[in-house]
């Protein structure tokens, strides 16, 4: 007996605004959920450019602007209230629900992601001293296995745990962040979701980061959620989904003891892959670069080339990213930093003509939160386009051809930004001068 991700129930999807002023609300739905028209193509190989191309020697210190975006399946997708800010000076961590023993209290504090879950968290916070774990993060993104729902199973209990877990290994780190390991961290929470007893059971896909102030990241990937980094307006590198068949990912798992038994009894045998079968990837980024992981959500819905259109689209709308005369070469604006902040994004509603300032709509969003909203988005509206075959559709007819499956896949969605915004670069008062 086999696990595959979770099923292709159909649901209806209207998207709803209506927290926003009726001035702002076209123009903002027109950026954050807008479809693409790319021809779709499933591009999940890897591809990476030399570490040496992204000069690694830079001594500039990076910050990162981190945020997500989430919508269960099913549910509609509000792009405010559906969007999570990680700001590293008034909070730890974010997408932690593992501090509640009791498994209902958990599920009532999770985001609307479904059995998809997140996490991001400073790396040993405790330990200000060490130079190098100041500034750095650890962050990921899980799906839970949908097939466990027919042995009555939460799916999310077990990707919710586990990025938890993963969350508190990481907080809780001893040694400086050089030194820990996205594998290591992915590790931890396996082992802690092992000796969960409100986790008898599921299964979870992974992919873990973990970014230091110096631009070096390393990614660990296990099952079919993964990752792309954009820069310049082009995509710079692409991971691999890892996977045992059609729709069968790599997957940590809890099996239970009885549920073994019966397999053997039957001849049949559960997916229970290790934290060591992860992929590992070590990026460098630079300043303006855009790294985005996304559960298969996004992935089976919005190929890189399309999601590649929305974040070119949204920077350059945002002033991020700018062509340049004669070439028109794309440049990252040196005021990245402040464009990142919360309320940094303002100007994109300017006040009308009557005199209403539209300008708090965007408020709540910072870039990264902006991007992350517009990826899901546009995966929500592919999911239930039924005339526009996805990458998933498109694989499924070449396994299935006369099966006639059509149109997006109906699927929980979870996508996390990370920005990469080089300290120093915003001046100001030379700001202040210009204008």
């Amino acid at each position: 007996m086999i696990l595959n991700s979770p099923s292709l129930a159909r649901a209806c999807y209207s998207a709803s605004c209506s927290s926003l002023r009726a001035g702002a609300r076209e123009r903002l739905i027109s950026a954050v959920s807008t479809s693409t028209s790319v021809p779709a193509r499933r591009l999940r190989f890897f591809h990476s450019t030399h570490l040496r191309a992204s000069n690694p020697t830079s001594p500039a210190r990076i910050n990162y602007n981190v945020a997500v975006s989430s919508s269960g399946k099913g549910n509609r997708f509000h792009p405010l209230r559906n969007a999570y800010n990680f700001d590293p000076a008034v909070q730890d961590s974010l997408g932690l629900t593992t501090a509640e023993k009791n498994p209902y209290q958990r599920r009532k504090k999770r985001p609307d992601s479904g059995a998809d879950a997140f996490f991001v968290s400073k790396i040993s916070h405790g330990q200000q001293t060490e130079k190098d774990t100041n500034g750095a993060l650890a962050f990921a993104v899980a799906d839970g296995v949908g097939g466990w729902e027919e042995h009555r199973v939460d799916p999310g209990d077990f990707s919710h745990g586990l990025c938890g877990y993963m969350a508190e290994s990481a907080l809780s780190w001893p040694s400086p962040a050089n030194k820990l390991r996205p594998r290591q961290i992915l590790e931890m929470g396996y082992d802690r979701v092992i000796g969960d007893q409100a986790i008898p059971a599921g299964a979870s896909t992974a992919h873990v980061g973990v970014a230091l102030p110096d631009g070096r990241v390393e990614l660990a990937n296990l099952g079919d959620s993964g990752s792309v980094l954009l820069r310049r307006a082009a995509v710079h590198h692409y991971t691999p989904s890892q996977t045992h068949g059609f729709n069968t990912p790599y997957q940590l798992s809890v099996i239970p003891q009885r549920m073994r038994a019966q397999a053997a009894i039957f001849g049949g045998a559960y997916l229970q892959d290790t934290p060591r079968d992860a992929a590992i990837t070590n990026l460098h980024m630079q300043h303006g670069d855009v790294l985005m992981l996304a559960t298969d959500g996004v992935f089976d819905n919005l190929n890189n080339q399309e999601i590649l259109k929305i974040v070119n689209r949204q920077m350059i709308l945002a002033g991020a990213w700018t062509g340049t005369a004669p070439d028109y070469s794309i440049k990252v604006s040196d005021d990245l930093e402040q464009l990142t902040r919360l309320g940094g994004l303002t100007h994109l509603l300017p006040a009308s003509a009557e005199g209403e300032d539209q300008r708090p709509a965007m408020e709540p969003y910072t870039l990264s939160s902006f991007l992350a909203a517009s990826i899901a988005g546009n995966a929500k509206v592919a999911s239930v386009d039924r005339r526009r075959d996805g990458p998933f559709a498109k694989e499924y007819q070449r396994y299935y051809p006369y099966d006639h499956y059509r149109g997006g896949k109906v699927d929980d969605i979870c996508v996390l930004v990370v920005i990469a915004v080089e300290e120093g670069r915003y001046d100001p008062q030379q700001q202040n001068d210009s204008s």
